[in-house]
């Protein structure tokens, strides 16, 4: 591959070579025991950072009958720039028999300017195995995720949008050809909120997925997955025999095709549809809670060093509700550069 590469051949063929050759690296890398990461820093824009509607008096007064409300903590919808910086790092060791073990971390931060009340911390700890088996692939984790950011309730006693998360999954992958992979994977989670624990809740989690790169020109890839999960609440709202239990369904996209080898558009559709186990969960006028949360990204990426490629995109979500206070829009623009090392 290396002497066809050096052949100057056409530039789809290249795109090829490239990816092959990436490939046998990566495998040569899975053999001994070593480390693997990669760091992120980046910039961007958010036009709705706590993602409340625009007129938040007339929505509080559909969802609770409530009139004259003023928007106030949390509840003011805000805008601002944002710098990020993100990383992981993650030690593997194979075994006999396809077998590997791994451990490790990743770590994402946000900074608002002028908000610094919606900064944001958040860690994941992970460890398990791995078995790649010819064309099947499974893989088992169990984690740790923390999230942390103040925001601005103005209530006493404060509470702030912490989060805690543990989790185990198990994910099975399937090549069905050199350019066609299936999977499916199951996840358990137990969600914990710190300071406001009506909303604590354990997850099962089902997906599927469906991956397919073409040997055409831009080399393009598809990749789509639906999903399921059974949300239940730990506790009830206070007072009442109601929780926030709910069911989301769901289905995403991903598509990418490559200008050049070190050039790549690419772009991301999903849509979720979320329902309330409970009448009037969070309403006292609306009975059945229905959401449909869809959300576009459109993006650019590239690769100006073998390890690293720097990232611009444009996403933007869009929760319809049947309740008016979770109605809302987003847009956030963004750039990153990422490094990998090995």
């Amino acid at each position: 591959f290396r002497q066809l590469a050096a052949s100057n051949p056409p530039a789809v063929a290249q795109q090829t070579i490239n990816r092959y050759l990436e490939a046998i690296d990566a495998r040569k890398r899975q053999t001994p025991p070593g480390w693997s990461g990669w760091a992120e820093p980046g910039l961007g824009y958010d036009d709705n950072i706590t993602g409340v509607p625009t007129d938040f008096g007339a929505a509080a007064q559909q969802s609770f009958g409530i009139v004259g409300i003023e928007a106030t903590g949390n509840s003011v919808k805000r805008d601002a720039f944002f710098g990020s910086a993100s990383g992981a790092l993650e030690y593997s060791h194979p075994l006999s028999g396809g077998w590997g073990l791994f451990a490790g971390g990743e770590a994402r931060g946000r900074g608002y300017s002028g908000e610094s009340d919606f900064n944001s911390l958040y860690g994941d700890l992970r460890g398990g195995a791995a078995l790649n088996d010819g064309p099947t692939q499974w893989k088992f984790i169990a984690g740790y995720q923390a999230f942390n950011q103040e925001g601005a309730y103005t209530g006493d006693p404060k509470i702030t949008n912490d989060r805690r998360s543990a989790y185990a999954q198990g994910d099975w992958k399937y090549m069905l050809d050199t350019k066609t992979q299936v999977g499916l994977g199951l996840q358990y989670s137990q969600v914990r909120f710190p300071t406001n624990d009506v909303e604590d809740f354990d997850q099962l989690f089902l997906q599927g997925s469906w991956l397919r790169s073409f040997e055409t020109k831009g080399v393009p890839l598809i990749y789509l997955s639906a999903f399921a999960s059974d949300d239940r609440a730990v506790n009830k709202i206070p007072g009442t025999d109601i929780d926030k239990s709910k069911n989301l369904f769901g289905m995403r996209g991903y598509g990418q095709y490559s200008l050049s080898s070190t050039l790549n558009l690419f772009s991301a559709l999903g849509f979720v549809l979320r329902r309330d186990k409970d009448p009037f969960a969070r309403s006292t006028t609306v009975e059945d809670g229905e959401d449909r949360f869809g959300e576009f990204l459109l993006g650019v990426n590239w690769q100006f060093r073998k390890s690293c490629a720097v990232r611009a995109q444009w996403s933007y979500t869009r929760n319809a509700s049947n309740i008016d206070l979770y109605d809302f829009k987003r847009n956030e623009v963004s750039t990153a550069v990422r490094c990998d090392t090995y």
